[in-house]
C-alpha cells in the first residue's frame, strides 16, 4: 500500500513538473541579463551627446518557440502512466528515476519540435529581409529616431557610445514582431552607464488577402514601415526612461493586457503612454512597449502623482 502512494505520488509529480514546462505552451528560456541606469546617465548624455553604434547580431530574424498544449498535455499523461504503472514492480528509488528520465524526454523532445518549427517559421520574414542592407538601414534609422527623440548628437572625440544590439522575433502567431533591444549607453572609456532591454511589439503585419482574410504572405513595405515605427518607440522609449526617476514601490501593480489573442498578466510599473502605445518595466528591469491598452491603467494624473511630479 506505501509502495503504491508512493508510485502515485512519484507519477503525480512527474506530471506537474512536465506541466510546469508547458505552462502557457511556449519554452521556457533563462531570463535576461538585469537593467540597471547610473544616475550619471543622463546628466553625461546632455553635457558631451551621443553617437549611435547599431551591432547587428548573425540571426536577425527569428520567432519564438511555441509548445503545442495538446501535444504537452499528451506527454505528460503518458508519463503520469508508465510511471504510475511501474509502482507494483518497481522500488521508490526506480521509480523517482523513471519519472524523471521520462519527463525530461518528453519535454526535450517537445522542446526539439518547437525550436524546428520556429525556424522554419522565421524563414519566410528572413528571406523577405535578405535583399535588405540591414546594418546599413538600421544604423541610418536608429541615428534618425535618435536625434527626433531629442538626443543631443555627439561630435568629436568626447561622447557617450549608445550600442544598440536589435533582434526581431515573430510573435507566437506569427502575425507581428517584437523588436527586442540589448541598449547600452557607454561613457568615454567605454564603461556601461545604462544597460536595459527595450522590447516594443509591432502593429500586425500579415498582408489581408481575398475577402480580407490573412493568405499568410509578407509585404516588404508593410514590414519595413512596422520597423521604423519599432525603432521609433524603442528610441522614445530609451529617452523617457533615461529621465524618468526610478519608480518607487508604491507604483508596482498587476498588469494585464489582451496581445494577439493572448492573455499577458505581468508584475511591473506602468509608464507614461504615448500616443497606440502602453508602456511598463517589469520585475526583471526590461522595459516593454505595447500596441494595446491596460486593463484599469492608471492615468496620466494618477501617473504624476505616485512619481511626484
Amino acid at each position: 500500500m506505501k509502495r503504491s502512494s508512493a508510485a502515485a505520488a512519484a507519477a503525480a509529480a512527474a506530471l506537474t513538473s512536465l506541466m510546469l514546462l508547458m505552462l502557457g505552451g511556449c519554452a521556457q528560456k533563462p531570463g535576461p541579463q538585469p537593467g540597471f541606469k547610473d544616475q550619471g546617465a543622463l546628466p553625461y548624455v546632455q553635457a558631451h551627446g551621443l553617437k549611435v553604434e547599431v551591432q547587428l547580431p548573425p540571426t536577425f530574424v527569428g520567432a519564438s518557440t511555441v509548445i503545442d498544449t495538446k501535444a504537452a498535455q499528451a506527454a505528460a499523461t503518458s508519463s503520469y502512466n508508465m510511471v504510475a504503472s511501474s509502482g507494483n514492480s518497481a522500488g521508490l528509488a526506480g521509480v523517482l528515476v523513471a519519472s524523471l528520465v521520462n519527463t525530461q524526454m518528453g519535454s526535450g523532445t517537445l522542446q526539439r519540435d518547437a525550436e524546428k518549427a520556429a525556424l522554419n517559421e522565421a524563414r519566410p520574414m528572413a528571406d523577405l529581409l535578405a535583399g535588405v542592407p540591414l546594418q546599413e538601414r538600421l544604423q541610418q534609422r536608429y541615428q534618425q529616431a535618435s536625434q527626433v527623440a531629442g538626443f543631443k548628437q555627439g561630435e568629436g572625440q568626447v561622447t557617450a557610445r549608445l550600442v544598440i544590439e536589435p533582434k526581431l522575433m515573430l510573435t507566437p502567431d506569427r502575425g507581428s514582431f517584437v523588436l527586442i533591444n540589448q541598449v547600452q549607453v557607454q561613457d568615454i572609456a567605454g564603461s556601461a552607464l545604462y544597460r536595459m532591454r527595450i522590447e516594443v511589439v509591432s502593429q500586425p503585419i500579415r498582408r489581408c488577402g481575398k475577402e480580407c482574410i490573412d493568405d499568410g504572405s509578407l509585404d516588404l513595405a508593410k514590414v519595413t514601415a512596422a520597423l521604423d515605427e519599432c525603432i521609433d518607440e524603442s528610441m522614445r522609449v530609451l529617452s523617457t526612461d533615461l529621465m524618468q526617476p526610478t519608480p518607487p514601490p508604491a507604483a508596482q501593480e498587476t498588469l494585464r493586457y489582451v496581445l494577439d489573442g493572448q492573455r499577458v498578466v505581468e508584475r511591473g510599473y506602468q509608464l507614461a503612454t504615448n500616443g497606440s502605445y502602453w508602456r511598463y518595466r517589469n520585475l526583471y528591469g526590461a522595459v516593454k512597449s505595447v500596441p494595446v491598452p491596460f486593463e484599469d491603467a492608471m492615468s496620466q494624473a494618477q501617473l504624476q502623482k505616485v512619481y511626484g511630479h
